[in-house]
């Protein structure tokens, strides 16, 4: 199978099109959405598509400002997707259990600093090395997230070296736990063009995309 990620919209409708086309010349799968989608424009877009997705943090500060339809969407996201092979989350996996969509986190937004639940993965930090450990016990050898509006790679190798990679496509070695940043469909900080990321399972390799 071939999937389509991206994340990280920010109301830009037409680059989200752009990312979507593209995809689907592309002979992808599915898709999957890895929130900060925004206005109700582009959420009807991912809905029309059927994107499965997690919510992000313009979930958490932005739902209200959707229509009654699409409140109901967002507020029905999970913070983590659990596929065969790999999951998907906006910032981080490592959310408390009771935590389990949007709705939730509402109704306990003081029990977690926002900060701890989505932070920046595109340099070396605390929360990036749990995230490794985490998948590490978990078994799980591929996590895709956005947030960063970066596209970045961490591999964590069988010999315990963390790898920073940016090269346009990383092949997952066996005994690696790869962590990556899907980039940013809209306002994307790393340079010009709507960015996503196309993962074949059959072949374990992820290709970096610019629209």
């Amino acid at each position: 199978m071939r999937y389509a990620i991206f994340s990280d919209v920010h109301n830009e409708a037409k680059a989200l099109i752009k990312v979507l086309d593209h995809a689907r010349q592309q002979a992808v799968d599915g898709y999957f959405c890895l929130g900060d989608v925004g206005v109700d424009n582009c959420v009807e877009l991912v809905r029309s598509t059927n994107v499965p997705a997690v919510f992000g943090n313009w979930e958490v500060s932005g739902w209200s400002r959707l229509s009654p339809n699409n409140q109901q969407w967002a507020l029905s996201l999970p913070p983590l997707r659990k596929e065969v092979g790999f999951w998907l989350t906006h910032a981080t996996p490592l959310w408390p259990p009771h935590l389990t969509s949007l709705a939730d986190l509402q109704a306990h937004r003081h029990d977690v600093p926002l900060s701890q639940l989505f932070p920046y993965l595109h340099f070396e930090c605390q929360p990036l090395w749990d995230i490794v450990g985490a998948l590490t016990k978990a078994d799980m050898p591929l996590l895709f997230h956005g947030h960063t509006h970066r596209q970045i790679a961490w591999r964590f190798t069988a010999d315990n070296y963390l790898q920073k990679l940016t090269r346009p496509l990383i092949t997952l070695r066996p005994g690696d736990t790869l962590i990556v940043g899907v980039g940013s469909v809209g306002r994307p900080e790393d340079g010009p063009g709507a960015a996503y990321v196309i993962y074949d399972d059959a072949l374990k390799q992820v290709e970096m995309i610019r629209v």
